[in-house]
């Protein structure tokens, strides 16, 4: 008799495991809506004939939030124990850890505004910042936002090195601006960090038009500092888009390694074999009744079913081939090089993975094992057909 799963596995399991099934859907989609609940009234509170009349309405449901963040912040922490990263899962320090890192913190502000107001007594309208901060809780929810936050810590070290190299331009660009516009404009450029105003609106393109240069000199030191900002600003542009450009392919290529390692014609083959097939196949999705080829018509890719059913419809008179999970089609116009036999179409909504015709023939010709799975498989339906 198998043993009931701990306290903190069963916690993971509803708040760290990712699974989006039963409670762990509904807690998961709870927290969600909460989260996006208080972002909106906290923006709906600044304004006066909505959050003057409603004051204790918006309180209320701080304390409420407050409440079940701190829920969620204490079931979180003490499942961390069961995390599989070795560094969480001592009972002490393995706590202390998780409660220090950065979506942990994040947890930890979003229930500290009420708190600090009964505790110390401070204004809860001072701490609506805090409160703001509760959308980056939405990190946990949004592949997106995660994956910009993976980006952003990978390229840590990159990105402060270009806050250096901004701080040295706006440090020179504002010392030259001062001594080249401080006679005609005392007050705007009286000191370097009087000037640094100018300097930072020029550098990041903004250009209030508060504060302009004057002097022959100062305008051409204008144009060249202007153009030295675009180079400094495109600097984390381009490494933070070039970063998620990489982490993007990186999702991909495990998220098609996943659905090809599940399919069960190619769990016999090793991982060198997947990995090649990885590189070449193209996810798709069709919905219920999509037609996804027609009898006739030229043959250019194959498909694999990674979940849902097909129907192959062979014509009149013929009961139609359901084909499902691990079961692949389009084959025998790409083997025999004929047109299509047959109109296949979707009988529920379907995770296909598609093979361009060239890239099949180049990968049975480098994995003969894998053409001859393909062409048994192909000779028996052909055989069934006839």
């Amino acid at each position: 008799m198998e043993s009931r799963p701990s306290l903190d596995r069963r916690l993971y399991e509803l708040f760290e495991a990712g699974r989006l099934r039963g409670w762990a859907a509904f807690v998961q989609g709870s927290l969600l809506l909460l989260i996006v609940v208080n972002v909106v009234a906290v923006v709906l509170e600044t304004v006066e004939s909505i959050g003057h009349p409603h004051a204790r309405f918006f309180e209320r449901l701080e304390f409420v939030s407050a409440g079940l963040f701190l829920l969620e912040y204490l079931a979180r922490l003490h499942s961390a124990t069961a995390s599989p990263r070795k560094e969480y899962q001592h009972p002490l320090w393995g706590r202390l850890r998780f409660a220090l890192s950065p979506m942990a913190l994040v947890d930890l502000v979003a229930i500290l505004p009420p708190f600090l107001l009964l505790a110390f007594g401070l204004n809860l309208g001072a701490l609506r910042i805090l409160r703001v901060l509760r959308v980056l809780k939405l990190m946990r929810y949004s592949p997106a936002m995660a994956t910009l936050g993976r980006v952003i810590y990978n390229e840590r070290k990159a990105l402060v090195g270009t806050i250096i190299v901004f701080a040295v331009v706006l440090l020179l660009s504002s010392s030259v601006m001062y001594y080249a516009e401080r006679g005609a404009q005392p007050v705007a450029f009286g000191s370097i960090p009087a000037a640094m105003w100018w300097a930072m609106s020029a550098l990041t393109t903004v250009g209030y038009g508060d504060v302009t240069p004057t002097t022959p000199l100062g305008r051409i030191m204008a144009s060249v500092i202007t153009l030295a900002g675009i180079g400094v600003l495109a600097l984390p542009t381009g490494i933070i888009a070039s970063s998620f450009m990489e982490e993007a392919k990186r999702r991909d290529f495990t998220v098609t390694w996943s659905l090809l390692a599940d399919v069960p014609f190619f769990q016999g083959l090793k991982a060198p074999r997947i990995g090649d097939l990885v590189r070449v196949v193209r996810p798709s999705f069709v919905t219920a009744g999509d037609v996804i080829m027609r009898k006739g018509e030229r043959g250019r890719s194959m498909y694999v079913i990674a979940s849902g059913e097909v129907e192959v419809l062979l014509g009149e008179g013929r009961a139609p081939i359901v084909l499902g999970h691990g079961d692949f089609f389009g084959e025998l116009a790409l083997l025999e090089r004929v047109t299509r036999t047959a109109t296949v179409r979707a009988r529920s909504d379907c995770r296909l993975l598609e093979l361009e015709s060239d890239d099949l023939h180049e990968l049975m010709h480098r994995h003969p094992e894998l053409e001859a799975a393909v062409r048994e498989i192909a000779a028996a339906r052909i055989g069934a057909a006839t």
